[in-house]
């Protein structure tokens, strides 16, 4: 059920991966050095977020997703993504997996990250 070691620097490495361009989302926003363009709400009227207070928001909600793996793994005694084993387990470790694949540009992803995102949706046209 464990892998080597090299799996194992791997696949945790992705959390560190994840916090890591969470970092630098928030820092760009926070500094004004992410062009977000022209926002439909500059005044933030009618007590809806500005753009840049959801990217703020989205970056939060990522924090608490790997924090959420994280505490789930400590608990479990889980050094590798792949040891997860049970429904909720393997949904948790497909977050990480959705939520990296954001970042595919980025020089330091692993291709070993990419999320088989799935072809047909329930309810949705076949495409067969």
């Amino acid at each position: 059920m464990g892998g080597t070691t090299d799996d194992m620097m791997i696949a945790m490495d992705i959390v560190e991966f994840l916090e890591a361009r969470t970092a630098e989302q928030e820092s760009a926003l926070r500094e004004g050095s992410y062009t977000l363009g022209v926002s439909g709400n500059p005044d933030n009227a009618g007590g809806t977020l500005s753009l840049r207070e959801h990217m703020l928001e989205e970056c939060a909600q990522q924090r608490a997703i790997i924090a959420a793996w994280k505490e789930a793994a400590d608990d479990e005694g889980i050094t590798d993504p792949s040891q997860a084993t049970g429904t909720i387990a393997i949904a948790r470790r497909a977050m990480l997996i959705l939520l990296a694949g954001a970042h595919r540009d980025h020089p330091d992803y692993n291709p070993d990250w990419a999320p088989e995102l799935p072809t047909h949706t329930p309810g949705g046209p076949s495409t067969e």
